[in-house]
């Protein structure tokens, strides 16, 4: 009815102007399906972030009321709904805009992750290529000897066929004796007249000498001289000083010179013999025959000649060194001469410099003795001096023969003044003292009782909010006392106990074979993840090796390497359950991670790490492989909030890992745990913590390292085919016993190989220099992780190599000390090596030498 009241009227028949001219109603009208489609797109936009906003909008509703609306507002109405419109509008570009700016940056993220993995195939490729240039340099090396060899080999046949041809050319040596001899008298000849030459210019030098000598005395005598002239002569020296350092490096370059022009002529005279020993064998193959046909005529006479020119030989020869030995002698102590020397005019020199800084020091004070004077001579201020001497005597005279009577007597009466008006000043200063502190007595009285009425009112009004909150607090106190008089102080482990989830049991299969299992595990973990995982099967056999040996594992490496994925995907694998615990850094005691015991509320709040002990021991999980992931473990000291744990994995017998929750009995404790307050660490659970080592971690201690299996997880860049099995849950039972059964068949092999060990000189280094042995501990070890190592396919070198590598050659052990040098460290490589060479074991100790290396190289840098 409303609805045709506001109606608007018709326009009289036969307007035709009016009936087509369009109302403020009908244009909104037209609007209305635009501004729906507008509200409906920002409520979707809305809905896609998780907000419940939701514009409906009625289009017959909004004409309706767009037609109740005046005329004269229906404009402004119009103006505000296309204003609430516009804005929906700048929402869904806005969305468009954040949607086209997440796809570039995805996009962006792809091309990264394309690029980096482009990186990661150059590098393979680069490491490829570097593997075949070391092979290509091993066969070149191997090459290079054996041309070594062949290079001896024809040495030595032509050191045989050079003794031929020697014995061939006597008969034609004796000319050639003659040739050398005169090269030889030349050589003198040529050697006195350097020596003579040396000899002019020692005296040249000496002269030289001399004249340095006197500058210095003049230079000495000069010093006296004004400053100007003082300054010349050191220049004038300085400058015959370098002239003399000049003339005298002429001189040895001179030397050289001619020592290089005696090589040069001795090469020559060699050279000349070499072509006369080929000019001989040219003839000789022409005169062959006739010497043939003559040598048993000529033989005994040959001898005598032969053995006459070899002693004229050994003689010239040993001339010859004698000759050398002479020049080199000679040339060395001149030399040694001249240095001296040197030495001597440098060590005057610097002591005429330092009495020249004397000087100076004396001019500086004369100069400024001339400053104070000004234009004064010494003369004149010299009398001046007598004249205020002369005036002080006069004054001091005067002061004597003056009265002074008048003077006394008027300093007694201002003495009698002053003692009057002291005395008067004591008398009035206790009165004016007694007066102000009546006054502040007076006025700390009215302040302090003030202030008690205040304090009264307010004491007054908290007696009355305390009462309050009193009878509040013994209201909750009592019903809280009756709540928790019928509750359990765990309430998560108690629901563990009645809960189906963990009451219920499963089928589980067993492990097969240790080598056949490392590989089937090795893709089971690939899997495990929502990202696929390529650890190499040495690292497989590693971790299952360590699983045997210890239920504290500690991985390490830089971020990236998949120390937290490999722990996960391992229960995953194993079909157990990971409890992923992160370490805070203000960890102090073992409440930050099993919780503490709250005995106003008498209850437990149990941490994560508490329940998935309990856990592990409900019937559902107490036959599976669990994980409890320490993430960032060195965040905090594990030496403290975890101290407990290492205590109790040490002990022998598994039924004696309790660790106390409360110091006596809790009532309604769970029925897993022992006299009520002690929980087991059962033998199902394994500890994984990953550590980084940068400056916001800290160093484990020896205490935690040598409890642990240490694992070092390199980048993982080797892919494999990887083979789906179906999802499957393996016993702990099973494993322990495939555990059992490999320690039972190589635990022979492995004690002869510690008593190898033993008895090497690798023991006699390691106790002596760096005063360690291998201890109980180590032994235990080794017979849980060695043969399990071998039942997986490793070797016998791989295994003890990893032991000794994580054990034995960490940081703070043999490496990375300041009480070994780096010999010791190289001594101790060598021994290990010569352990692998003796016992026969496959591969190198690659990752123990990688570390005895590197501390090697490090101490040699001197870091």
């Amino acid at each position: 009815m409303a609805k045709k009241q506001n109606r608007p009227t018709p326009p009289p028949q036969g307007s035709t102007a009016a009936a087509l001219k369009p109302t403020p109603a009908m244009n909104l009208e037209k609007q209305v399906p635009m501004w729906t489609a507008s509200f409906e797109s920002a409520s979707k936009i809305y809905q896609s972030t998780n907000n419940s906003l939701n514009i409906n909008v009625d289009q017959q509703y909004l004409k309706a009321l767009i037609n109740a609306i005046p005329a004269d507002k229906a404009n402004e109405f119009g103006k505000w709904i296309q204003r609430f419109a516009d804005v929906c509008k700048e929402i869904g570009r806005y969305q468009q805009n954040l949607e086209q700016e997440y796809s570039a940056r995805w996009d962006t993220c792809n091309q990264k992750w394309q690029e980096a993995e482009s990186k990661e195939r150059e590098q393979a490729k680069l490491s490829q290529e570097l593997a075949d240039a070391q092979a290509e340099f091993s066969e070149q090396q191997e090459e290079l000897q054996q041309q070594q060899t062949l290079q001896a080999k024809l040495q030595g046949e032509l050191t045989k066929r050079e003794r031929e041809i020697s014995a061939r050319e006597l008969n034609a040596e004796a000319d050639f004796e003659q040739q050398n001899r005169k090269a030889l008298e030349k050589l003198k000849q040529q050697h006195q007249d350097e020596k003579a030459t040396f000899k002019t210019a020692l005296a040249e030098l000496q002269k030289q000498k001399y004249e340095l000598e006197l500058a210095i005395q003049k230079a000495q005598i000069e010093l006296t001289a004004a400053e100007q002239e003082r300054k010349r002569a050191l220049d004038e020296r300085d400058l015959q000083l370098e002239q003399s350092s000049v003339q005298l490096a002429t001189e040895q370059a001179k030397f050289a010179k001619e020592k290089a022009l005696l090589e040069n002529a001795r090469q020559a005279l060699k050279q000349d013999k070499q072509t006369y020993k080929l000019d001989l064998d040219l003839g000789n193959e022409f005169t062959q025959q006739r010497i043939e046909n003559d040598r048993q005529q000529i033989e005994f006479t040959l001898s005598v000649e032969r053995q006459k020119i070899d002693a004229e030989w050994e003689d010239l020869r040993q001339a010859k060194e004698n000759l050398d030995a002479l020049v080199d002698e000679a040339m060395e102590r001149e030399r040694e001469s001249h240095s001296i020397a040197l030495d001597k005019l440098n060590a005057k020199l610097d002591d005429n410099w330092g009495k020249i800084d004397d000087l100076k020091d004396q001019l500086s004070s004369f100069r400024d003795l001339e400053n104070a004077l000004g234009s004064q001579t010494a003369e004149e201020f010299l009398q001046q001096l007598d004249n205020l001497k002369d005036q002080n005597r006069q004054l001091e005279r005067q002061l004597n023969e003056s009265d002074t009577a008048e003077l006394q007597e008027t300093n007694e009466f201002l003495r009698s003044r002053v003692s009057d008006l002291e005395t008067e000043l004591s008398q009035l200063r206790p009165q004016l003292l007694q007066a102000q502190t009546e006054a502040a007595h007076k006025r700390i009285a009215a302040t302090e009782l003030y202030s008690k009425e205040q304090e009264n009112r307010l004491l007054t009004q908290h007696k009355n909010t305390l009462q309050v909150h009193i009878d509040d607090l013994e209201s909750r106190i009592s019903q809280l006392t009756d709540a928790h008089k019928t509750q359990t102080p765990f309430p998560a482990m108690s629901g563990m106990d009645t809960g189906k989830d963990f009451q219920a049991t499963m089928e589980l299969e067993d492990i097969p074979d240790l080598s056949t299992f490392a590989e089937e595990l090795q893709h089971r973990i690939a899997l495990a993840e929502r990202v696929k995982l390529y650890y190499p099967i040495e690292d497989i056999r590693t971790l299952l090796g360590g699983l045997a040996m210890s239920q504290l594992h500690v991985f390490q490496g830089i971020s990236g390497t998949g120390k937290t994925s490999l722990a996960k995907a391992f229960a995953k694998a194993m079909g157990g359950f990971c409890t992923d615990i992160a370490v805070q850094a203000g960890w102090r005691d073992r409440d930050d991670l099993l919780g503490h015991y709250n005995a106003f509320e008498r209850k437990f709040y149990e941490k994560d790490c508490l329940q998935a002990l309990y856990q592990a021991q409900t019937p559902r999980w107490s036959d599976t492989c669990n994980v409890i992931l320490l993430d960032e473990m060195n965040l905090s000291r594990p030496e403290q909030y975890f101290s407990e744990f290492l205590s109790a994995l040490e002990k022998n017998d598994r039924k004696e890992r309790l660790i106390s929750l409360a110091e006596t009995a809790l009532p309604n404790a769970p029925k897993g745990l022992k006299e009520g307050r002690q929980i087991l660490v059962p033998s199902n659970v394994w500890f994984i913590g990953t550590a980084n080592h940068d400056e916001t971690t800290n160093e484990l201690a020896d205490k935690t390292y040598d409890r642990a299996h240490v694992m070092t997880l390199p980048k993982q860049d080797n892919r494999f085919k990887i083979t789906k099995y179906d999802s499957a849950s393996f016993s702990f039972t099973s494993l322990q016993r495939a555990f059992q059964q490999a320690s039972q068949q190589h635990t022979p092999q492995v004690q002869e190989l510690l008593k190898q060990l033993a008895d090497h000189d690798i023991t006699t280094q390691l106790a002596e220099t760096f005063d360690l042995g291998w201890g109980n501990r180590f032994e235990r070890q080794a017979k849980r992780f060695i043969p399990v190592m071998l039942a997986c396919g490793a070797t016998e070198g791989e295994a003890l190599d990893h032991l000794l590598s994580t054990r034995v050659m960490r940081n703070g052990k043999v490496t990375g000390r300041y009480d070994v040098t780096a010999e010791d460290v190289g001594k101790l490589s060598d021994a290990l090596q010569d352990f692998w060479s003796k016992t026969d074991l496959k591969g190198d100790p690659d990752k123990s030498l990688q570390l005895l290396e590197t501390d090697r190289q490090r101490k040699e840098r001197g870091g």
